[in-house]
């Protein structure tokens, strides 16, 4: 089964392909799958019908742009299916909890 972590509505997921799962005015799921620029990888946005496809674009564009993982966030708990997957909870990654850190730690050298 795959695992993916979620985040927040609008955190940034810097080393990440985001899968944003919302309902739509119909009262159907659409899935939005995105990534930010890095280095000579533009940021590109597409939106799907169908979330295991949206999840596999996700995964095929983090293979290809060398992106460190998948990751969802919701806009309600309800639209995750477990057929799609394991979530884990709501936090920062290793790398992400050193970045803050160290950020933190230089800002209060200068």
């Amino acid at each position: 089964m795959k695992n993916f972590r979620r985040i927040a509505v609008g955190e940034d997921a810097r080393d990440a392909v985001t899968v944003g799962i919302e309902r739509n005015p119909e009262g159907g799921i659409t899935a939005v799958v995105w990534w930010p620029s890095r280095g000579d990888i533009d940021a590109d946005e597409a939106t799907y019908s169908a979330v295991p496809d949206a999840i596999a674009a996700a995964e095929a564009a983090c293979e290809l742009h060398g992106f460190a993982e998948v990751v969802v966030a919701l806009q309600s708990d309800d639209l995750w299916d477990s057929a799609w997957g394991k979530l884990s909870g709501l936090g920062l990654t290793e790398a992400e909890s050193y970045e803050l850190a160290w950020n933190t730690e230089a800002s209060r050298d200068a």
